[in-house]
């Protein structure tokens, strides 16, 4: 198969011979998350090979590069969420949903995601389509390399870019604007075209871990979705530009005193969730062939 784009925003599918599959590569990091994301795919599509960027490498580069202010923000975000048993929930939460799938034959384990080797290995892999989740920036010989290129954002785009989006829309009470982004990669942090935007369901027990959880569950879904109606080769994949909005947070953002208010202002009921059911949108991103 081949993936081409064409009239500026759409993505056509050309199958070179009879029962041809799209190629499918992943980057990732070694979250729970991660490894749901990639049983998922390998599951349901031609997984052809993985490319995983630990996050304790994540973390080793940031002091190497001594950014020292990136460094120990990450640093804390990490034990905060084991101490305060977020780790382990989430651990739980995608334990329960990972599927049993073969893994990819191909798999390479990097200290960082554009190292030279990386940029090798997917050109070696020939992907129609790559999917990104959880790795540092990416710079241009990486998107080169990947075709079709669509990244998993924990976040609702174009409002909340970067890190820790589910919790800053938790914060401000944006609680429509709780949910997780489809979107193309390209040198731009979160800022290539959209696929789609998912919002999950909001229940009045919940705090910003479950929310991002559900959020990025639904959006892993909905992507394994919509690759395998685009393989049938019926349709045309159809992206929109992204307005240019929105805030971008970092690890350092999220600072000590914002998580203690998020949780006293619900502990002490100042606050209370509101009940949001989800929204089950259509796949508007898709559309019939002959229309496209």
């Amino acid at each position: 198969m081949s993936v081409e784009r064409r009239n500026g925003n759409e993505w056509h599918l050309t199958r070179e011979a009879p029962g041809a599959r799209l190629r499918v590569a992943v980057l990732c990091s070694d979250d729970p998350h991660h490894r749901y994301l990639v049983a998922r795919i390998a599951r349901d599509l031609d997984l052809v090979g993985l490319v995983i960027e630990p996050g304790a490498a994540q973390q080793r580069r940031l002091w190497a590069r001594r950014a020292w202010t990136d460094a120990v923000a990450r640093a804390y975000q990490v034990r905060r969420q084991r101490y305060t048993g977020r780790s382990a929930y989430r651990r739980r939460y995608f334990a329960a949903l990972t599927p049993p799938a073969p893994q990819p034959e191909r798999v390479l384990s990097v200290d960082w995601i554009n190292a030279p080797e990386a940029v090798a290995f997917l050109k070696g892999l020939e992907p129609d389509v790559t999917i990104v989740c959880g790795t540092t920036y990416l710079k241009r010989p990486v998107i080169e390399a990947g075709g079709l290129m669509i990244n998993i954002h924990g976040g609702y785009l174009p409002q909340y870019k970067g890190n820790h989006c589910v919790f800053f829309a938790f914060l401000r009470k944006d609680y429509r604007r709780i949910g997780a982004s489809l979107h193309l990669v390209t040198s731009r942090l979160d800022g290539g075209e959209l696929v789609e935007v998912v919002r999950p369901e909001v229940l009045p027990q919940d705090n910003d871990e479950h929310l991002y959880d559900r959020s990025v569950h639904l959006a892993i879904d909905r992507l394994a979705e919509i690759l395998t109606v685009f393989e049938a080769g019926d349709t045309v994949l159809r992206t929109v530009a992204q307005e240019d909005t929105g805030e971008t947070f970092r690890h350092r953002s999220r600072k000590p005193h914002l998580d203690l208010w998020a949780w006293l202002r619900i502990r002490l009921g100042l606050e209370r969730v509101p009940h949001i059911p989800r929204r089950q949108p259509p796949i508007d991103c898709l559309v019939p062939r002959d229309a496209g």
